[in-house]
């Protein structure tokens, strides 16, 4: 009776098989699909021998039918593991060797089924019986057989745990269609354990139409939810490869899941699986609840990272929110770009200011530049036009007047010239700041001013500190402050150094001059200003220079100013390490004592 229902069950279960093959064969470039055919093909094949072996007559035939349909129920099991690990993106380099391996042992067990009558190795002895009309086999199995059938079992309990875990893992759609997948590999599992160990009254094994209730399980999925039609992608395959970092989080905030970047990101003491993120990261929790979608810094210094924080609530079925969907997305180098960026259109901005300040400098420079060399070329035709027209009737002292004015004008325009050349050169020569003689540098500047006849009485220090600059600019400096202060100050001129706190010598000159306003002072040390008025007004290049001078060398210059006290021009350079240089005396008078400069802010 089990033998009829068994063949009328049969071209069923035939039929849905091939079907089910049919489809997934064609579907086969689909991870799955190629896997799924082989499936249908090998249970088929178990099917088709053993309704065969019930049909044919004689016992030669039943027993050669029946001998090579138990030989190939070895071979379903090895298809369904590689359909599970090539469906779910399992099937990775290891897992082929070990399904090719498992593929090989069972091609070998099928030949020496197909062939036991020579060895005797997968069964011991057959016995035939009629169930009604129809003749079965039973055989005695030898130890080879145990192994296959222990073999077997181990994969298709595989199988099913491999099953399980993607249902327990899978999203909510996805676990509809697993859950027939597993009911897949459950059934014909069962029906063979039922048939070894032989539960129940039936001594037939159902096992391959078992089989064909799993057809029909893919076959519902297939139809309805379209197994094989969308691409199956396992977590291995998206999230850990992924190169923003992943992070998922329950309702309560506890670590749910985290992918291999964000773990390298984060740090894998930052999100430990079931412990909530605020106790690992509560930086990182809190911007998370307070602000999603903007820049996470971690780290600090030129090790600090940016990660922008993109954020979805995970729901279930109900629409009740179950957790969060964090996605770190690296932005450090678009930050720091970002930050180049606006480094480069600071210094942009900064080199467009300063050549907005040179085009003022030139305008300023055409302007009184022209003016005061105007001046002194009409001196120069005038004292001239007196000389060519008059000179004749000149007497002695009005021919060197007139003579004295043309070299007085020409000493003019040569300074002029003297000083624009070294306001340049100031801009655009590359000099190494040495220890100076301060000293030597000073006599130098008065001996120039004497030569002109414009140097000052002063007073200076027996000593000068040594700070490092260079002797031909730093006189310059010396004789646009003394000549300053021979035309406006007072009888008494002092020299003077200090140290300041910044590690700066601090070189100054006083006058008891009148004293200058606020708004003189703040003009001073521009270009082409103008330090009186009347008939002692420079052309306004010295203390420009002076400041070109003292900024090159790493220092800097201004001016303290009060009325009633004088005036105080200072000027600082870095001091030298090496403070043992000897300084010559300078050829200027000396006082008694320095004068000390109160400090009156600018």
């Amino acid at each position: 009776m089990e033998s009829f229902v068994f063949i009328a069950l049969a071209p069923f279960a035939l039929t849905l098989m091939g079907a089910v093959g049919v489809v997934a064969w064609r579907r086969r470039p689909v991870p799955g699909g190629q896997e799924l055919a082989v499936i249908c093909v090998t249970a088929a094949s178990w099917l088709t021998f053993d309704a065969l072996s019930l049909l044919v007559p004689g016992t030669e035939a039943t027993l050669g039918l029946a001998r090579t349909a138990a030989a190939i129920s070895a071979l379903p099991s090895v298809a369904w593991i590689a359909f599970l690990l090539s469906y779910t993106g399992r099937l990775t380099r290891a897992a082929r060797w070990g399904v090719g391996l498992l593929a090989s042992w069972t091609a070998v067990f099928v030949a020496l089924g197909l062939t036991n009558d020579a060895h005797h190795w997968v069964w011991t002895s057959t016995e035939t019986f009629y169930d009604g009309p129809f003749l079965d086999v039973i055989f005695e199995r030898a130890p080879l057989s145990f192994i296959q059938m222990a073999l077997s079992w181990v994969t298709v309990a595989a199988s099913l745990g491999l099953a399980l875990w993607e249902f327990a893992t899978a999203e909510p759609k996805q676990r509809v269609l697993m859950r027939w997948i597993v009911a897949g590999v459950l059934v014909p599992l069962l029906a063979n354990v039922v048939f070894v160990f032989e539960i129940g009254p039936y001594g037939k094994d159902f096992t391959p139409l078992a089989l064909a209730v799993s057809a029909g399980a893919f076959a519902l999925g297939l139809t309805r939810y379209k197994l094989l039609d969308l691409l199956p992608v396992a977590r291995e395959a998206l999230v850990d490869n992924l190169r923003e970092g992943v992070l998922v989080l329950d309702a309560t905030g506890r670590v749910a899941d985290a992918n291999p970047e964000c773990l390298q990101v984060l740090g894998a003491d930052a999100a430990v699986r079931g412990r909530p993120l605020r106790d690992t990261a509560p930086a990182l929790a809190e911007a998370i609840e307070t602000a999603p979608g903007e820049a996470f810094q971690l780290g600090d210094g030129e090790e600090a990272r940016y990660v922008e924080l993109r954020i979805s609530v995970l729901s279930n079925e109900d629409g009740e929110p179950t957790g969060s969907l964090v996605l770190l997305h690296d932005v450090t180098r678009r930050r720091r770009e970002q930050a180049e960026l606006h480094r480069v259109n600071a210094e942009l901005q900064h080199r467009n200011e300063e050549l907005q300040a040179r085009n003022e400098e030139l305008d300023a420079f055409s302007h009184t530049v022209a003016h005061d060399l105007k001046n002194s070329v009409q001196g120069v035709i005038g004292w001239g036009e007196i000389l060519r027209d008059d000179g004749a009737v000149l007497s002695p002292l009005e021919h060197h007047e007139a003579a004295d004015g043309v070299v007085s004008v020409g000493h003019k325009m040569g300074t002029i010239i003297h000083e624009l050349l070294l306001l340049a050169g100031v801009r655009k020569t590359a000099v190494e700041p040495r220890p100076m003689k301060m000293g030597a540098v000073v006599a130098e500047a008065l001996s120039r001013l004497q030569h002109a006849g414009a140097a000052p009485t002063v007073t200076v220090p027996s000593q000068w500190p040594v700070a490092l600059g260079h002797a031909p600019w730093v006189e310059e400096v010396w004789v646009n402050y003394l000549s300053n202060a021979a035309k406006y100050g007072g009888p008494t001129v002092t020299l003077g150094a200090d140290t300041t706190a910044t590690g700066q010598a601090r070189f100054w000159v006083h006058d008891d001059g009148p004293g200058l306003t606020p708004e003189q002072q703040q003009a001073l040390f521009e270009p082409f200003a103008r330090v009186g008025s009347g008939a002692a007004e420079g052309h306004g290049l010295g203390l420009s220079i002076v400041r070109r001078i003292s900024e090159r060398l790493g220092g800097a210059c201004g001016v303290e100013s009060a009325p009633t006290w004088g005036t105080t021009f200072w000027f600082e350079l870095p001091l030298a390490s090496d403070t043992s240089l000897p300084e010559a005396p300078p050829r200027a008078r000396r006082g008694t004592s320095p004068r000390t400069a109160p400090h009156v802010s600018l």
